[in-house]
């Protein structure tokens, strides 16, 4: 059973004429980030990731599965889930700061303020979820330069060279 906050949880109070209070009483978002990683076809290692929030995938501690860069392919599929996954971060960290800024934008305004402080504060606050947001797009432009930067230093090992013929004539002085 989930805690619900009590009446004034959100900056606002009851308005009776007994209570005079003018402190914040607090705030309780409710907000969570779920996981869900899932591998399809492919002989890429072997493994199976699939991973929900608060599981593991075959005992691993890592979100998306224990690493393993045995091929090419698996070195595609985990950038690939790390994109992914910091890209749905990012989205959900963006949408909870403005969430976040609305929300304590109507809250109970400090004695002396107008409301254009109260706005600005808040967006003070707000503005740490969305460098969080940006931090986790900085993570999945990583994942695929890192890619990138696999491809362009391995090729050689990623594609056959194709063979030269062997000369039927051999250099002679």
């Amino acid at each position: 059973m989930a805690n619900v906050p009590g009446q004034g949880a959100n900056g606002s109070q009851a308005k009776n004429g007994t209570s005079k209070t003018t402190q914040f009483t607090g705030f309780a978002p409710s907000f969570g980030v779920n996981v869900n990683v899932t591998k399809s076809g492919g002989s890429g290692g072997g493994r199976g990731q699939s991973a929900a929030a608060g599981q593991t995938a075959g005992g691993s501690h890592f979100v998306l599965g224990e690493p393993e860069f045995n091929s090419a392919e698996d070195v595609r599929n985990y950038c690939n889930h790390v994109r992914a996954l910091m890209l749905q971060v990012s989205i959900e960290l963006a949408m909870a700061a403005k969430i976040l800024e609305a929300r304590l934008g109507q809250a109970q305004q400090l004695p002396g303020d107008n409301p254009i402080q109260g706005r600005l504060r808040a967006a003070k606050v707000s503005r740490k979820l969305k460098k969080a947001a940006d931090g986790s797009v900085a993570s999945a432009k990583g994942a695929v330069a890192a890619y990138g930067a696999f491809t362009r230093e391995y090729a050689d090992l990623m594609r056959p060279r194709p063979q030269r013929q062997a000369s039927t004539n051999p250099f002679k002085f």
